[in-house]
């Protein structure tokens, strides 16, 4: 609710003095004004209802019709609603039509320079909300714009973070093969170990046969040849005492063998089962000379 007083200097700064015919009108404006509203022109007039007040405001367009008996009609139309405004006069009055979507209002009046005044007013108003408008979808097109351009720097960012981090993750991981690869390959694993156990055994047979007939083959021989020697000694003392008389008991070992030729005697074991022409005739010479004895007693008998 605005002053009463504040109203009348208002109406008093535009120059406008109002009749016994607008006093309901005018104190009607202190209930329908906002507080920081201001006036720039008032017209009396009257319209399909009457006679009534238009008040051109910073804001908007009022129509005010105060009746008798309390009846009050009030038309508000803000300049960002009306569409268009038609303005004609003629000798005696001029009349205003504006148009505001679903409504039309004409409105007539005699005192033409101020109708004239306030359908500028209007039009200005119109033309500066207008631009406001133009204006503020200019700022919030670029202020949209702005935001996409950012948005799309941010995205590309995350865009990059993102590549970056993948191609660190794969640098990162194992490749891991597929199920039946996988098997193919641990087979293969198992199938080498097992041949690498192979060749290692069969190096350690071999080194150990190198090693035993290094250290067997060349004693052995020799240890065979004295063998040998022995026994041909042996056969030959034994051919003796046969021919020549002595005991048949005859002891092959006089001496007891050190722990080397016991070895070694074991050792040529398998080498004394071989058969020789000159061991089946050193076998069979002491029964031929026993034989010889016993033929020769007879013959003197």
């Amino acid at each position: 609710m605005v002053d009463r007083e504040n109203i009348l200097s208002q109406l008093k700064k535009i120059r406008f003095d109002g009749n016994h015919i607008n006093k309901a009108e005018i104190r009607e404006l202190e209930n329908i004004l906002l507080p920081d509203e201001t006036i720039y022109e008032c017209v009396n007039g009257y319209y399909e209802g009457g006679v009534a007040l238009l008040v051109a405001t910073d804001i908007r367009v009022l129509l005010i019709d105060k009746k008798p008996m309390g009846f009050l009609n009030v038309d508000d139309m803000r300049f960002d609603m009306i569409s268009d405004i038609d303005y004609n006069h003629r000798i005696f009055g001029a009349q205003i039509s504006i148009n505001s979507g679903m409504r039309n209002l004409i409105f007539k009046s005699y005192n033409q320079p101020r109708l004239r005044k306030a359908i500028g007013h209007i039009q200005q108003r119109m033309s500066e909300i207008k631009r406001e408008q133009n204006q503020h979808a200019t700022d919030q097109k670029s202020h949209l714009e702005e935001i996409n351009r950012q948005l799309q720097i941010y995205l590309l960012a995350q865009q990059q973070h993102l590549e970056q981090q993948l191609i660190s993750q794969q640098k990162l991981e194992v490749p891991k093969p597929n199920p039946q690869l996988a098997d193919y390959l641990f087979a293969q694993r198992l199938l080498e170990d097992f041949q690498s156990r192979e060749n290692k055994q069969d190096e350690f047979a071999d080194s150990g046969k190198v090693t035993d007939s290094i250290n067997s083959d060349v004693p052995a021989q020799t240890m065979n040849e004295t063998d040998e020697h022995k026994l041909r000694q042996e056969m030959e003392e034994a051919g003796r005492m046969e021919v020549f008389g002595g005991t048949d008991k005859i002891s092959h070992n006089p001496a007891p063998l050190s722990l080397t030729t016991q070895t070694d005697t074991t050792r040529s074991a398998a080498h004394d089962l071989n058969l020789t022409p000159i061991r089946i005739a050193y076998a069979k010479l002491p029964y031929l000379l026993r034989s010889r004895r016993y033929h020769q007693g007879n013959n003197t008998l």
